[in-house]
């Protein structure tokens, strides 16, 4: 493997130059100084870790001027010892406390060089995790070779210190810190390196001591030792990163991250069975462990962690990092793994600290960034949590998370049912909402779509257009085209023959209308009659016609009643007159008309029933004068026989029957008939025929008017026959055909000529006739009503027409109508929609929120619950375990073991107790030996300004990798570096593209995520300017409701100041900014300050004038001390990274300088890369930017600079000065009103009708409040209304759409309140009333943010504490086997044996032979007895019994557990080996590693053995053996993998 590049990344990271004052120690005007009293060898014995210093000041003592000013009486030629020991003996005697010490700078008063070490100390602690002010004691004065004349000096022992003043007119104080005293760890390396001399350790002896050990050494040399004591900056910590990389390089080279990092390939398939094996997560918000609020891009960031890949997490300004990695962490130790999180900036790992700390886990977590790891320290602290109780989790969490989920449910059924794609339609509920908003306008009208469901988007793309072709043709058709002349027109042939004959043919019946129409008056008015359309002429001319001929009808029978009654009876009447004529007829050829004087039926009645008998006939004269009747009746005269007589009679019973039926029939309706009429002798076919020509009339609805009440139509007969004779001329005038073919031009649904009144069919022919050259047009319009009836939309026509809806909505009004049966269709189809309403659905937002922040309790104590659970009991310490070693580390008051060592023996004991550490990249290498703790995830924050050659120290020590980090800020620098070589630093640093960063080098290889919703900016406009020009506008920020003021956003100051080009600095500036701070004090005393400065220099002359006027404003310093949860600081572009405050005070410096020029030289700005250094300055606030220049924008002219820095500042100028219309200059603006939807168009429409004052898509970012209402007569906003609609849908999950954006919005002032569109489009008068009532109790009672205090609600806890758990052994339970003998004995044997088993297994054979020996008859355990025993115990394995070595076991054994003295005491022989290796197991679990002196004693101790010999060794080695699976054993130390 290709190593070079490591070896590369090694050299960088090796410093032995000349440069570095570790190797040639300097006297410098600002860095250092010397300790003149007292002398060093006293100091040094003062030195404990306790030690506190008070610097004397003989400018305070004497109130004498500034020490420039103050000069020794002596001549010019004195030397620099002389002035040294003048110094000393004109001060020490004014030395008045045991504690105060006397410093000297030869060139400068000492405590400006003090205040300039302690500023940079602090600086280097804040940016680098390095504690660099040291004392040093001791000094070796070396030169290169012996030839050499120029001698250098190099410190030897460094002892760390730490400066403290409370306040600008208090005494400063240097305390030593508890920290070791270190010998010169890269001199020490140069000289074994360069000169073969090893440099002596240091065991805490008397400085003379330790330097007598040296003279030795490096007397061959000609080197020599000074005692001086001397208080300066050094930094060494990355010799241990070099070495670390040097010594580990196979192992750095093995890890896959490295390797990829390195270009090397990598193992897909590890990689592949890692993905497959990664556990998907199917609803983040209930299965992350998140202990802090997320938001979607953040939970994604979380997942790829929790999934175990490497990646890259780009983390713009304040857009919660912080709180990502703390998220990160929590999942992470959830999951049990151990997490290493590493960044230079201390501000960084104290934010992510301090949210562990609130999250509860801060006991969980070891803080060794280098300025933290104090031995002492860390060692109490994890004793402290060893000892600390463990909790469990309460059993209610379960169901608020169930609650959660419901509630999550619901609303996540709503957002994908609202915005869900609808097949056919093809188009989603919210969709269908704005379209039907978007017709708002437009009228109502009822009408049913038919078969909507199969009616979609294709069906509604194919309407439009030809509905909107419909309202073309209503200026030619006319509004009602159904009063169009052409109107039922079908005859598509539009040729000249077919008009020609059309127009012949309607100008015929026209004529014969014109003809038809008087007649039919004076018919009808004469007779009262409805004679109005041609059919009814045609009837009337057959009435006529028939009429002045008939015989029959009369006028009583033009009655329908009269004539129903003749035309029922009729029939009868016929029938009756066949037969009597039938009758008759018979009769007529025997008898004369006498027979009818005769009663038939009595003399048929004397027949059949008198005279029935031969008897009874005899000598009757009554019978004899009957048969006397006959014959005298009889044409022939002769003398019927009985049974002629018998038919005779009933002949002519039967005709005077029928002849009674018929007068009685005939009686009623003979009035109603005409002289056609005759009785039986009527000829009734004519009769028939008459009346059903009059039937056909009726059958018409033919009303006769006054024809009726005539008494006769003799009279009119005439008449009759006039007007049947001049319809009949009237019809002759016009051809059948001729109808027929103009009847046949009409749908007969439309017009039936026939049929019509003849006014209104010759109203239409004449209109035709006048419009015939239109008749085209009708053609191509009844095309297209076709295709209109095709849709099924020809109804919806009629009934618009019907609703005189005008013609340019008829369009709108279908599409209106469309949509909303569309929505209704939906509605009733979709159980969540037809369930939903506000009240339940703002009930579930409520409990989804509650829930889900109380989820992060949850979380915190399920966590907390995991974590302790794991913490080793310390009921059972093995001597000389890990346990034991770290116990009696924390007892002890000195000397303890250094943290590297401590970690070394410990290691995985600490990680046990805290998973997680918080560690610079200097403190890993300087603290973690490379086999001593390995971690699942490393994560490094600030990532763009760690190099990869101090990253790879903490990369390898970790299977993932999670780089945070933002490209688009400061990469790494030498800064720092060049802070302590060089006495004069200069802002001209280097490009900034000059270094690759890791995040750089990860970015190429690795997955990238970004987060985007920013929080830090109170204001949106602080963080326009950045998102704009460095992030593509794709950071979702939050408009704030207070308008941009004085104190909030970005305010501009123009000084008139001259920039001083010697010493880079703006005095004026400077005096201004000085005065801002004052300002800002005392208006804002709450407010967190920082001063950002465009060069070191400008940011030194700041500090000057600052530090002068706080010495006379004693009452301010408050404000400026450094325990302040966000202290004051005043920094320069190259350190501000990473850090925020309330206001930041923005100093440009440059402009124009004495000479009236400016030189468009902006420093660092100028350089490539430069605009990185504006984008990290400009997004440090939280509150306003007070940005203080002595330009204008218009002052620099682009066309004399082409750097990106130089325009991107020219920019900002004009936006601070001019606010957002400046950045408007720059990107297109649309400059109409924005909407998102119409639906919220129709809501922002209602709001201003009421008078109220609204602005739509208020916001600068991609995400936009849809509607923001103002205060009256104010630019302030009170209430953000939200709609559901496309930024509610974008939303990834219910925390970001439900109750993120709210919560923000509220922190940034405003009131909140959600229109549903679904209770709008359903409920819309009690919507509208709702966020009316909302609307003007937001303008009564504004939100008042700052009287809303932080974490105001209780929060529940979810942890209990859990019951202590003493661990122990279970004591060794023994089987009666005295009872088991009488159960089993004599037959059973191997029974009893496998009963005592599964009580006692593993169970040594000897032992159990001792215990049952009395069942073979014996007290002892003679040959005998075992002979009997093996006999007995023949055929074991049928009972499931084993035996192994002496020992017995069941088949279907459970876990076999260690068990300690009971029932019996068992010698350690007696114990299975596998027991004592359970035993050993448990033990290790406990301690984590151990020695195995110290297990083997341990587990002795649970024997009741006391004394380990090499019989127990033996059996204890042997039990060990069978762990090799489960342990690593090195040299005597045992830890378990």
């Amino acid at each position: 493997m290709n190593t070079r590049k490591l070896d590369k990344w090694a050299d960088l990271l090796l410093d032995t130059g000349k440069r570095n004052n570790l190797i040639n120690f300097k006297d410098t005007r600002a860095s250092t100084v010397e300790i003149l009293f007292p002398s060093s060898d006293a100091l040094f014995k003062k030195i404990d870790g306790l030690a506190s210093f008070e610097v004397f000041d003989p400018k305070i003592i004497e109130n004498a001027p500034e020490y420039e000013q103050i000069q020794i009486e002596a001549s010019e030629s004195i030397d620099a010892s002389n002035k040294k020991a003048a110094f000393l003996s004109q001060y020490s005697g004014k030395l008045k406390r045991q504690n105060q010490i006397l410093l000297y700078n030869a060139t400068t008063n000492p405590l400006t060089a003090l205040k300039n070490i302690d500023k940079k100390a602090r600086e280097f602690i804040e940016e680098t995790g390095v504690n660099v002010a040291y004392m040093a004691f001791g000094f070796i004065h070396w030169k290169e070779s012996d030839s050499s004349n120029y001698v250098f000096r190099a410190p030897i022992l460094l002892v760390p210190v730490q400066l403290d003043q409370a306040s600008a007119v208090e005494p400063y104080f240097i305390k030593s810190t508890e920290d070791d005293i270190i010998v010169n760890p890269t001199f020490a390396y140069k000289m074994e390196a360069e000169y073969g001399v090893k440099l002596p350790d240091y065991n805490d002896e008397d400085l003379a001591d330790y330097l007598d050990k040296i003279k030795p050494l490096i007397k061959k040399l000609q080197w020599t030792i000074t005692q001086e004591c001397k208080i300066g900056i050094f930094s060494f910590l990355k010799i241990n990163m070099y070495r670390d990389l040097k010594d580990n390089a196979a192992t750095i080279l093995s890890n896959r991250n490295v390797r990829q990092l390195l270009g090397e390939p990598v193992d897909t398939e590890e990689n592949k069975e890692n993905n497959e094996a990664i556990t998907q997560v199917a609803d983040p918000l209930i299965e992350l462990h998140s202990v802090v609020d997320a938001d979607s891009s953040q939970i994604e960031a979380i997942e790829l962690a929790k999934s175990g890949k490497s990646f890259v997490l780009q983390g713009p300004p304040g857009t919660g990092k912080s709180q990502t990695i703390t998220n990160i962490i929590a999942e992470c130790l959830s999951d049990g793994k151990k997490v290493l999180f590493v960044s230079e900036k201390l501000a960084a790992l104290n934010v992510v600290y301090e949210k562990l700390d609130q999250a509860g886990l801060a006991e969980f977590c070891l803080q060794l960034h280098s300025h933290k790891a104090n031995k002492k320290e860390v060692i109490a602290d994890i004793c402290h949590t060893l000892r600390t109780g463990k909790s469990t989790l309460s059993s209610k969490a379960d169901m608020e998370i169930e609650l959660k989920q419901k509630a999550e449910r619901q609303l996540n059924a709503y957002a994908t049912e609202l915005h869900k794609q609808r097949p056919v339609i093809e188009k989603s509920l919210y969709q269908l909402y704005e379209a039907y908003a978007a017709l708002r306008f437009m009228p109502n009208v009822e009408w049913t779509i038919p078969q909507l469901s199969s009616k979609g988007k294709m069906y509604l793309t194919e309407t439009t257009p030809l509905l909107e072709q419909y309202v073309d043709y209503i200026p030619s058709i006319g509004y009602d085209y159904r009063k169009n002349p052409w109107y039922g027109y079908i005859n598509q042939d539009t040729s000249y023959m077919a008009r020609s004959e059309v127009k012949n043919n309607f100008s015929t019946v026209v004529q014969f209308l014109q003809t038809l129409i008087p007649l039919q008056t004076e018919i009808s008015e004469k007779y009262r009659i409805h004679c109005t359309n041609i059919e009814e002429a045609h009837i009337w001319n057959t009435f006529f016609d028939f009429a002045a001929t008939s015989q029959v009808i009369t006028p009583l029978l033009l009655d329908r009643v009269h004539f129903n009654e003749v035309n029922s009876v009729l029939n009868k009447l016929q029938t009756l007159s066949s037969d009597i004529l039938n009758y008759r007829a018979e009769l007529n050829a025997t008898f004369n008309d006498d027979i009818y004087n005769l009663d038939g039926s009595a003399y048929y009645m004397k027949l059949t029933r008198q005279f029935n008998g031969t008897f009874s006939r005899f000598f009757n004269t009554e019978y004899k004068q009957l048969i006397s009747d006959l014959c005298l009746c009889k044409k022939d005269g002769k003398k019927p026989s009985y049974n002629e007589a018998i038919t005779l009679t009933q002949r002519l019973s039967c005709y005077q029957q029928k002849c009674r039926e018929y007068s009685e029939a005939e009686a009623p309706i003979k009035v109603f008939l005409g002289a056609a009429y005759k009785g039986i002798e009527t000829e009734w076919d004519y009769i028939t025929g008459q009346l059903s020509t009059l039937e056909s009339m009726f059958s018409n609805d033919m009303s006769f008017g006054t024809l009726g009440s005539y008494s006769d139509f003799v009279a009119e007969k005439n008449f009759f026959a006039d007007y049947s004779q001049k319809l009949r001329d009237a019809f002759a005038a016009c051809d059948i055909e001729v109808l027929n073919h103009t009847a046949g031009y009409f749908d007969k649904t439309v017009l039936d000529i026939y049929f019509p009144p003849c006014p209104l069919v010759l109203l239409r022919l004449n209109g035709c006739l006048y419009e015939i050259d239109k008749l085209d047009n009708w053609c191509h319009f009844r095309s297209l009503l076709s295709k209109l009836d095709d849709k099924q939309i020809v109804s919806y026509i009629n009934v618009a027409i019907s609703h005189n809806i005008e013609p340019k909505h008829i369009v709108g009004v279908f599409q209106k109508q469309f949509y909303y049966q569309w929505i209704d269709l939906i509605l009733s189809e979709t159980p969540v929609l037809s369930a939903f309403n506000r009240i339940s659905q703002d009930k579930a937002i409520r409990t989804f929120s509650a829930k889900d922040t109380e989820q992060f309790e949850i979380n915190k104590a399920k966590i907390r619950a995991e974590l302790s659970a794991k913490r080793p009991s310390l009921d059972m310490i093995a001597p000389g375990s890990a346990l034991a070693i770290l116990l009696r580390e924390g007892e002890k008051k000195r000397k303890q073991k250094s943290i590297r060592s401590l970690l070394t023996e410990t290691g995985e004991l600490v990680q046990r107790i805290k998973p997680c550490f918080l560690m610079s990249p200097l403190s890993v290498s300087t603290f973690l030996a490379p086999d001593s703790v390995h971690f699942d995830v490393v994560v490094f924050d600030e990532a763009s300004q760690i190099f990869p050659q101090d990253a790879i120290g903490a990369i390898y020590r970790a299977k993932q990798l999670i780089v945070v980090g933002d490209s688009k800020q400061m990469p790494p620098s030498n800064f720092f570096n060049a802070s302590i070589e060089a006495e004069d630093s200069d802002e001209e640093t280097g490009d900034v593209t000059d270094f690759e960063s890791i995040l750089d080098l990860c970015s190429t290889s690795m997955q990238q995520l970004r987060l985007r919703w920013h929080y830090r900016s109170r204001f949106e406009q602080l963080i326009t300017f950045s998102n704009k020009n460095f992030y593509d506008n794709d950071l979702v920020t939050f408009p704030s409701a207070k308008a941009d003021a004085p104190g909030i956003g970005v305010d501009y100051y123009h000084v008139d100041g001259i920039f001083d080009r010697r010493s880079h600095t703006n005095r004026k500036e400077a005096e201004f900014i000085v005065d801002l701070i004052y300002q800002n004090i005392d208006k804002y005393p709450n407010r967190s300050l920082g001063v950002v400065a465009f060069s070191i220099a400008q940011q030194d002359l700041i500090d000057r004038l600052l530090a002068k006027r706080r010495q006379n404003t004693p009452e301010k310093e408050f404000f400026f001390k450094h325990d302040r949860k966000e202290p004051f600081f005043i920094k320069n572009l190259e350190t501000v990274q990473g850090d925020e405050r309330d206001t930041i005070i923005f100093s440009v410096a440059y402009g124009i300088d004495a000479q009236g020029r400016l030189l468009h030289n902006f420093g660092p700005l100028n350089r490539i890369g430069g605009e990185r250094r504006l984008n990290v300055a400009v997004t440090r606030a939280k509150c306003n930017v007070q940005l203080v220049s002595s330009m204008h924008y218009t002052d620099i002219d682009l066309k004399r600079t082409s750097a990106e820095g130089a325009k991107l500042l020219r920019e900002y100028l004009d936006f601070a000065e001019n606010g957002e219309i400046a950045l408007e200059r720059n990107v297109n603006v649309n400059p109409f009103e924005q909407f998102d939807s119409d639906f919220e168009l129709e809501v922002c429409d209602f709001l201003r009708s009421k008078g109220f004052s609204v602005d739509t898509q208020v916001g600068c970012s991609g995400f936009r409040i849809d509607l923001g209402l103002k205060l009256p007569n104010s630019s302030d906003y009170v209430l953000a209304i939200e709609c559901d609609g496309a930024t509610y849908h974008a939303s990834k999950n219910a925390r970001d759409r439900d109750r993120l954006r709210q919560e923000i919005l509220e922190r940034m002032g405003w009131k909140f309140y959600r229109i549903w569109s679904t209770d709008w489009f359903r409920n819309k008068s009690v919507e509208q009333l709702r966020l009316l009532e909302a609307a003007t109790d937001a303008i009564k009672n504004p939100m008042r943010t700052e009287a809303k205090p932080a974490n105001s609600k209780s929060v529940e806890t979810f942890e209990e504490a859990a019951a202590e758990k003493h661990f122990e052994f279970p004591p060794y339970k023994a089987a009666d086997i005295y009872q088991l003998s009488k159960q089993y004995l004599p037959h059973d044997f191997k029974g009893m044996v496998k009963a005592i088993l599964e009580v006692e297994a593993p169970l040594s054979e000897e032992l159990l032979l001792k215990r049952i020996v009395w069942c073979f008859g014996r007290e002892k355990v003679t040959k005998v007895v075992q002979h009997a025993y093996e006999q007995q115990m023949s055929g074991y394995q049928r009972y499931g019994i084993i035996r192994k070595n002496g020992f017995l076991y069941l088949t279907n054994e459970k876990k076999i557990q260690f068990r300690k003295s009971g029932d019996i005491e068992r010698e350690i022989k007696q114990i299975a080996p596998e027991e004592l290796a359970a035993g050993m197991l448990e033990i290790l679990k406990q301690n984590v590693s151990a020695d195995k002196n110290g297990l083997y004693h341990s587990l002795a101790v649970q024997c009741g053995v006391t004394r380990v010999g090499k019989a127990i060794n033996e059996a204890m080695d042997s039990a060990l053996h069978m762990l090799d699976n489960s342990i690593s054993i090195d040299g005597e130390q045992i830890t378990l993998k």
